[in-house]
C-alpha cells in the first residue's frame, strides 16, 4: 500500500525532493510579489524533469502515470505553482506521446508523430514548455461544455492556407515562458461553426500575454490571460476540426486532447443508458492524477510544518512541554494524519490499478475523479487544521503555513469539479457499476 515501492519511483521523488527544498527557498519572494519562478523551470531543464514523461523513443524518460504522480507530490512542497505548471506540461507531453505510439487518433486529436517529435525534441534540448488555453472569460472551464468565443477564420479558397485567430483566454498556466500553447477556438465556414484547436508558437504575430493573474493562491504560477487579436496562423497549425452539435451550440463531447477534460476523463459522464463503454477508457485519460498529486504534496507540506512546530513550540505556562503533549494540538495532528494517508492511498492506488488492470479502467474512471474530490477537499481541511496548530505564527505571510493554506484552494476549481465528481459516482452506482471489491 505505501509508495514508493520500486527503486524506480524512489530516485523519481528523490530527484523531485531535491529540487523541491532549492525552490523552497525562492517560494516566499515569487509569492509576496507575485512574479514567475524563471530560475525553477530552468533548474527543471537542467536536471531533465521536463522531458520525463516524453516517451523513451522521442528522447525522454519514459515516465509513467504513477511514477510521476508520486514525484509531483514531493515537487510540490516546495513550490505548489511550480509544481502545478509542471502537471500541466508533463501530462500533456506524457497522454500525447502515449497516443501517438499506440495509434490512437482519436486520443492524440491531430498530433502526428512527427509533430510531436519536434515538440519532444524542443522541450528535451531547450527546455520549452507546453500548455493549453481553452477558458474563457465568457463561457469558463471548457469541462461545462460552453462553445469557445474564440474564432478562428479560414482564408483561401477550397483548403484554407491560414487563420485568423480573435478571442481571449484566461487561466493560461505559465504563460510567461510558454513556447507552445494549444488553443481551442470556433472555426466559421460557410456550412456552419466547427470546434477547432490550434498548436500555437511564442512569438506569433498578434499573440500577447497580458499580466491578469493576481489571486489569493498560486500566485507563482503566471495564469495571466493570451489575448489573440487577428493572428493568423498557417494551416498546418491547425490540430483538429469538428462540427458543432445539438440545439443549443455546444460542442459535441469533451474538449479535444490538451483541454483540461478529456473524451474519456474522470469528469465525464458515463453513457446515457447507463452501460458501460464497449471499450475501456484508454490510458490517457490516467494523467489527470498528476493534478491533485500537486495538492496533495502542499498539504503534506503543511503536515510537516505544523508537525515540526508542535514539537518545538514550547511556551512558558507549559513548564517546559511541547504543545505537542496537548490533547487538543494531538487531536489536530491525528485527523490531519488519517486525512493524509486516506488521500494518498485513493490518489495512488487508484493510479496503481489504472496502469496494472486497464481491463477495469470503466470501473476506476470514477475514482479519478473521486480521487481529486478527495485529494482537494482533505487538502483544505489539513491546511486548516496546520494553521490551528500554529496558531496566529501563522498569519505572518513570512510563515509558509498560510501560503499552503492559500495553495490548496485553487484545487477545488480544477476539473472535475466537486458536483460532477460526485454526480459520477452517484450514476455509476446506480448503473450498478462496483467501484471497489
Amino acid at each position: 500500500m505505501w509508495w514508493p515501492k520500486t527503486e524506480r519511483q524512489e530516485e523519481l521523488v528523490a530527484l523531485a525532493g531535491s529540487l523541491a527544498d532549492r525552490f523552497a527557498t525562492r517560494a516566499l519572494e515569487h509569492d509576496r510579489e507575485g512574479s514567475f519562478p524563471h530560475e525553477n523551470f530552468a533548474d527543471l531543464h537542467a536536471s531533465g524533469y521536463l522531458a520525463l514523461t516524453i516517451p523513451r523513443e522521442f528522447g525522454g524518460g519514459g515516465a509513467s502515470i504513477l511514477e510521476m504522480a508520486l514525484a509531483q507530490e514531493r515537487l510540490a512542497r516546495g513550490d505548489a505553482s511550480t509544481a502545478l505548471g509542471a502537471s500541466m506540461h508533463l501530462s500533456i507531453l506524457g497522454r500525447l506521446g502515449w497516443a501517438v505510439l499506440a495509434g490512437e487518433a482519436g486520443e492524440a486529436g491531430g498530433w502526428t508523430r512527427e509533430r510531436y517529435a519536434r515538440v519532444a525534441q524542443a522541450v528535451t534540448r531547450d527546455g520549452a514548455l507546453i500548455n493549453s488555453a481553452a477558458s474563457e472569460p465568457e463561457t469558463g472551464s471548457p469541462s461545462r461544455g460552453g462553445r469557445p468565443t474564440t474564432t478562428a477564420v479560414p482564408h483561401g479558397s477550397g483548403e484554407p492556407e491560414s487563420f485568423v485567430i480573435t478571442g481571449r483566454k484566461t487561466y493560461t498556466t505559465m504563460a510567461p515562458a510558454l513556447h507552445f500553447i494549444m488553443v481551442s477556438a470556433t472555426i466559421e465556414t460557410p456550412q456552419g461553426p466547427e470546434a477547432g484547436q490550434f498548436l500555437l508558437e511564442r512569438g506569433l504575430p498578434g499573440l500577447r500575454i497580458e499580466e491578469t493573474w493576481d489571486t489569493v493562491g498560486m500566485r507563482g504560477s503566471g495564469s495571466h490571460d493570451l489575448v489573440l487579436e487577428g493572428a493568423r496562423v498557417p494551416a498546418a497549425a491547425l490540430l483538429s476540426r469538428r462540427p458543432y452539435s445539438g440545439s443549443n451550440g455546444a460542442a459535441p463531447g469533451a474538449p479535444a486532447p490538451g483541454a483540461p477534460v478529456e473524451p474519456s476523463s474522470p469528469g465525464a459522464p458515463p453513457p446515457a443508458n447507463g452501460t458501460a463503454p464497449a471499450r475501456p477508457p484508454a490510458e490517457g485519460a490516467g494523467w489527470a492524477a498528476l493534478i491533485p498529486a500537486v495538492y496533495l504534496g502542499v498539504a503534506g507540506a503543511a503536515r510537516n510544518t505544523a508537525v515540526d512546530f508542535a514539537r518545538r513550540r514550547r511556551p512558558q505556562p507549559l513548564g517546559g512541554k511541547s504543545i505537542g503533549e496537548l490533547p487538543a494540538v494531538q487531536r489536530l495532528l491525528g485527523e490531519i494524519e488519517v486525512a493524509l494517508t486516506e488521500s494518498r492511498a485513493l490518489l495512488f492506488g487508484t493510479t496503481e490499478a489504472w496502469l496494472e488492470a486497464p481491463h477495469r479502467r470503466s470501473a476506476l474512471l470514477p475514482l479519478l475523479g473521486a480521487a481529486k474530490y478527495v485529494v482537494t477537499n482533505r487538502a483544505v481541511e489539513i491546511t486548516d487544521k496546520a494553521m490551528r496548530v500554529v496558531g496566529g505564527a501563522g498569519l505572518a505571510r513570512t510563515h509558509p503555513v498560510q501560503r499552503y493554506y492559500r495553495d490548496v484552494r485553487a484545487g477545488l476549481h480544477h476539473p472535475p469539479m466537486d458536483d460532477v465528481a460526485l454526480a459520477t459516482l452517484a450514476r455509476a452506482a446506480l448503473a450498478g457499476t462496483t467501484l471497489v471489491e
